[in-house]
C-alpha cells in the first residue's frame, strides 16, 4: 500500500482526504491518504515518523508551508521563488525533496487563450500570504508586466515584495494599501480567507462598488473553494467578469502532488468529481 498525507494545523474541513482517494482509485492503485494535524513544535517529529511507517510523501498546508524547506535535501527551484513547500516527496533513503504545485495548479485553472491575453498586463493580488507568494510566482511564469498586492500591512508583507524583487527583477511588482480604479487589472486574485466558509463566508475582499469599476474583460479569481461561489465571485460574475473558483486549483495541484508520490497521473474529472459529492 501507498501511504501519504497532508499535514497542517488546523485542518478544518480539508478535502485533500478525498481528492486523493479518488485519485488512488483513477489509477487502480491501493493507497491510502492521511489528515494528519501537526501543531508546529511536532514537525519534526511527524515527518520521522512518516519516514520511519515508509509513507511515500506528504502534502504541506498552513502553518508549515515555510518552516519545512530546513527539513529538505533537495528542492525544487519554484520552492525558492514562491518561498513556500507544499508537497515533499520521501526518497527510498529517507532523503527529501520538496516542491510547490500550487503554482502549476493556479495556472492550470486558468484556459490557455485566458492565460496568453494576460502577457504584459497588469494584475491585482489581493493579500500577502503563502498563497499570494504562489500566485505572483504563477503570473511572472505568465508574463504578467506588472503584480500590485493589496495589503494591510505593509510591514507584514515587505519580505512577499523583497522575495519578488531578488527573483523578478524584469516584473514591476508593488505594495499598496488602497485601490479605487482597478479598470487597469486584467485579473484580480483573492489570496484571502475572505469568502470562506465558516466566520469569512459571505465577506467580499473588495467592494461591490469597485468591482464594478472593472473592465469586462477581467479575470476574477477566487482562491477560496468552499463554497464554490463567493461572494466576490458571485458579485463579478454580475458585473459581467469571467470568474475562476478556487477548486481547480485545489484538483490541478493534489494531480501534480499525486504524480509526484506515485508517479502515476490520476483522473482530473473524476478528482474533481470526488471534491463536489463532498462539498
Amino acid at each position: 500500500m501507498i501511504k501519504t498525507a497532508l499535514l497542517g494545523h488546523p485542518l478544518g474541513h480539508s478535502l485533500s482526504g478525498v481528492i486523493h482517494t479518488a485519485a488512488f482509485k483513477s489509477v487502480n492503485l491501493d493507497g491510502k491518504y492521511e489528515l494528519i494535524d501537526v501543531a508546529p513544535n511536532k514537525l519534526d517529529e511527524t515527518i520521522e515518523r512518516l519516514k520511519k511507517e515508509g509513507f511515500a510523501g506528504f502534502n504541506v498546508t498552513i502553518p508549515h508551508k515555510v518552516e519545512v524547506k530546513g527539513r529538505l535535501q533537495l528542492w525544487d527551484m519554484l520552492v525558492d521563488y514562491a518561498g513556500a513547500t507544499n508537497c515533499v516527496k520521501i526518497k527510498p533513503d529517507g532523503a527529501m525533496y520538496g516542491y510547490n504545485t500550487d503554482i502549476y495548479g493556479f495556472t492550470e485553472a486558468i484556459p490557455v487563450e485566458k492565460r496568453d491575453n494576460l502577457v504584459g498586463k497588469k494584475a491585482l493580488v489581493l493579500g500577502n500570504g503563502g498563497a499570494a507568494r504562489a500566485v505572483a510566482v504563477a503570473l511572472v511564469m505568465m508574463k504578467v508586466g506588472n503584480i500590485d498586492f493589496l495589503v494591510r500591512n505593509l510591514e507584514k508583507a515587505s519580505a512577499l515584495h523583497e522575495l519578488m524583487q531578488n527573483n523578478f527583477k524584469n516584473t514591476c511588482c508593488q505594495l499598496i494599501q488602497t485601490v479605487a480604479d482597478i479598470s487597469q487589472y486584467s485579473i484580480i486574485v483573492n489570496a484571502t480567507p475572505l469568502g470562506m466558509f465558516g466566520e469569512n463566508v459571505g465577506k467580499m475582499p473588495l467592494a461591490a462598488s469597485i468591482l464594478e469599476k472593472a473592465n469586462k474583460d477581467t479575470i476574477a479569481y477566487d482562491l477560496v473553494y468552499n463554497p464554490l461561489e463567493t461572494a466576490f465571485l458571485k458579485t463579478s460574475k454580475e458585473f459581467g467578469l469571467y470568474t475562476i473558483g478556487g477548486l481547480d486549483m485545489l484538483v490541478y495541484q493534489a494531480q501534480k502532488a499525486f504524480k509526484i508520490f506515485t508517479g502515476k497521473q490520476p483522473d482530473f474529472e473524476k478528482m474533481k468529481e470526488a471534491a463536489l459529492k463532498f462539498l
